[in-house]
């Protein structure tokens, strides 16, 4: 969506494209990073439903919900068990993948373990 920038934006006449982060339910200027404060609620909407949002490519692979936490995890294999790397008590993780999943995990894992030595 075009809208107004900031001062001190880089585009010469303060116009600019701007994309909705949902997480933050702000408007982010895509030529300068910095927040627009002064979007509507109505423009934020209309943004969302157009797909106009920014999309986060910094998610690691293997992540998962884990059912005793409740929070998103990333998985590895230690001592044989399937866990969250971040649960704080790796003995009650609950994570529910398929099998096919955990071995590839655990094969990952172990193939990065042999390029690191």
């Amino acid at each position: 969506m075009i809208l107004r920038c900031n001062q001190g934006c880089r585009k010469s006449d303060g116009t600019t494209d701007g994309s909705l982060d949902v997480g933050l339910n702000e408007v982010i200027c895509n030529s300068c990073g910095d927040t627009l404060a002064d979007v509507s609620d109505y423009a934020k909407l209309s943004m969302k439903t157009s797909g106009d949002i920014r999309r986060n490519s910094t998610r690691k692979a293997f992540v998962f919900p884990c059912n005793s936490c409740d929070g998103m995890v990333e998985a590895a294999v230690i001592a044989g068990r399937l866990v969250g790397k971040s649960c704080p008590d790796n003995t009650s993780c609950k994570i529910n993948i398929t099998e096919t999943m955990a071995s590839t995990i655990e094969r990952i894992q172990r193939d990065s373990n042999e390029v690191e030595k």
